[in-house]
């Protein structure tokens, strides 16, 4: 007989990993306290370490106490405040662009995004590991795409030359969430100064903006490159802003239109000004000398990690090219992934169990995600801690 409890339940058992959800009772920058536990925290995204940090606490009380605890509407009615409007000014003029909108998150950003700029004329290009937002959002649009890899890049190339009426959206990330640094982004931005009207380039940015880079600019000033270059910048205000929400930066034309046409933000309740007050308390530190100081403390970090690890014969994924805080340990199946973990759990250390669907089913590995927050002896507890049963 057919039932939903039966259909639930059929469906519940063909997740291959079913997810552990852990409310937190507290939080210190270093640790994660769950429960009784107080653990290292290597899973959080907060880069910088600007959780909690006093400036952003007195933002938000001080916008609440101005424009209440939301927004009360959507942006084109009650939603939209001079605290949002300060917040799409200040990116903009940071990054270098000439207008920038604001979402609630950078998932709803990215899910209604292709829908606005893809047409049967448009082909979106999209690398083999985005995240599953862009995937989410580039299936609702309908559109035509094809996955590449950095060794596929050619294909694009020929794809434009060959078909010289179409128009063709390539989309990456700075740094993947599951695999660290993209490490062919300039090859990207080669394409785009040659293809200029063909092509509209995308750079999601959200683990590298305000993080990485002398300026905080992201994964591409890190490696050299300005990002001012692409068409459009997403960044994200809920990793290193210790903030909530995303945006979108790009030339005035094009933001414009999209305001006028995304639906996942034109139909949504705005982002709570007082949200917005905090990520501006949050963009003037990452502007500021302390800024530049925890810029160069998480990148000190990273590469303590990472010399380490070497040290103790750690498999690290892509260990030269990687240099993001996001650090993968990768693993040969299923159950070496479930043993470290669990003993780094029984240590007191959380870090991430990434299996699949996640990742392909036969790379799992740990994911590390390091913050200027942490202290030399926590990396170096983490990295003994996981050599004491790695190699067995």
């Amino acid at each position: 007989m057919l039932s939903w409890d039966n259909f639930i339940q059929e469906k519940t058992q063909q997740i291959p990993n079913l997810r552990t959800w852990r409310a937190k009772s507290g939080y210190n920058r270093r640790y994660l306290q769950l429960a009784e536990q107080n653990l290292l925290n290597f899973v959080s995204n907060d880069y910088l370490g600007l959780n909690g940090d006093p400036r952003l606490i007195k933002a938000l009380q001080d916008g609440a106490a101005r424009y209440g605890s939301g927004s009360t509407g959507a942006p084109s009615m009650s939603g939209y405040s001079q605290e949002h409007a300060k917040l799409s000014a200040n990116l903009a003029a940071w990054l270098g662009f000439a207008d920038c909108l604001l979402f609630n998150s950078g998932y709803q950003l990215n899910v209604g995004l292709f829908s606005a700029i893809i047409d049967s004329n448009t082909h979106i290009w999209f690398a083999k590991n985005s995240h599953a937002s862009h995937i989410d959002g580039i299936l609702l649009a309908k559109a035509k795409f094809t996955t590449f890899t950095p060794e596929q890049i050619s294909s694009i190339v020929y794809a434009i030359e060959t078909e010289p009426t179409k128009l063709h959206i390539i989309l990456c990330e700075g740094s993947f969430s599951m695999d660290g640094s993209c490490n062919y982004l300039a090859q990207l931005l080669e394409l785009k100064q040659k293809f200029p009207q063909q092509i509209l380039l995308i750079i999601d940015d959200a683990h590298g903006v305000g993080a990485l880079g002398q300026s905080g600019y992201g994964a591409l000033e890190q490696q050299g490159l300005d990002h001012r270059l692409v068409d459009l910048y997403i960044g994200t205000l809920g990793k290193a802003f210790a903030s909530h929400g995303g945006f979108i930066a790009g030339n005035a034309e094009l933001i414009h239109y999209l305001r006028h046409s995304v639906r996942s933000q034109i139909f949504s309740t705005m982002l709570p000004p007082a949200q917005a007050a905090v990520s501006n308390a949050a963009l003037a530190i990452i502007q500021s000398d302390k800024g530049t100081q925890l810029r160069n403390k998480l990148a000190q970090n990273i590469a303590t990690f990472k010399q380490l690890a070497i040290n103790f014969g750690i498999n690290i994924y892509q260990a030269e090219e990687n240099i993001s805080a996001i650090q993968l340990v990768m693993l040969s199946d299923l159950s070496q992934l479930n043993m470290l973990h669990q003993h780094l759990l029984d240590k007191q250390i959380l870090v991430g169990k990434i299996a699949y669907p996640t990742v392909a089913k036969n790379v799992p590995r740990l994911r590390i995600s390091l913050t200027s927050a942490k202290a030399p002896e926590d990396i170096a507890k983490l990295v003994a801690t996981l050599a004491e049963k790695y190699h067995q």
